[in-house]
């Protein structure tokens, strides 16, 4: 098992999370909410390790309803899975859509996106973030009303300002947004670290993470799993 970088690195691969949807047949208008996807469905058979490649495969949530079969695949770095939900009832969320603000790598907005997956009290499961912008005022940004309970900020990491780039390594403060005084967790790359939202205990996983200080939006890509949901599976 490779160990994990430091701070300073870029990319803390064996954290990421990558999520795609499926349904056949594929409907002909997907009921959207401005750029917001959403399910809710009751897992009828779950993957674990499924359609391996190279160092990641998946575990699929599968379901059926109406004619529809579906499934939202997550795939992690072998040998983790999440735990088996065959049987419980989910909600899965997708959000995409171009930030406000213009990406320190080109003349483009920043990517705003992340996917929530809930139980059947919306109870927040698994959140995974592949592009939250970083603005230059220390915020990380993410989509309105996706995941409430949460609020991240960046704070730099002390990393040297690599030449030719406009942005540095930073750290990732996360705490609950609803608790009044609640302490942050902070976050480097490389580190899995314990954060408590109301009162469900979660561990957050930061892959990468860069800000601009000067006029454009980093982006910091990370993951939150509800405590339990990440296993090992040989």
């Amino acid at each position: 098992m490779s160990e994990a970088p430091d701070a300073c690195a870029d990319v803390w691969r064996a954290a990421r999370v990558d999520v795609a949807f499926k349904e056949t047949p594929e409907a002909r208008s997907i009921e959207r909410t401005g750029p917001r996807l959403e399910r809710r469905f009751k897992v009828d058979r779950q993957l674990r390790g499924a359609y391996r490649h190279e160092d990641q495969w998946a575990s699929v949530l599968e379901y059926e309803a109406g004619g529809t079969r579906g499934g939202v695949s997550y795939g992690l770095t072998v040998p983790e899975v999440l735990t088996d939900l065959t049987g419980r009832t989910v909600s899965w969320t997708s959000h995409r859509e171009p930030a406000s603000c213009v990406s320190s790598k080109g003349d483009h907005p920043e990517l705003l996106s992340g996917d929530t997956l809930r139980d059947a009290e919306g109870q927040l499961l698994l959140l995974t973030v592949p592009s939250a912008p970083t603005t230059p005022d220390g915020d990380v940004l993410l989509p309105t009303g996706l995941v409430p309970e949460l609020r991240v900020r960046w704070e730099l990491a002390g990393c040297e300002r690599r030449k030719g780039t406009r942005t540095q390594g930073a750290r990732l403060r996360f705490e609950d947004a609803r608790k009044r005084g609640a302490s942050p967790v902070t976050v480097s790359v490389g580190e899995t670290k314990r954060l408590v939202l109301g009162k469900a205990r979660y561990e957050v996983r930061v892959v990468s993470a860069q800000a601009d200080t000067e006029d454009r939006c980093g982006q910091a890509v990370f993951t939150v799993f509800r405590e339990g949901l990440r296993e090992r599976q040989q």
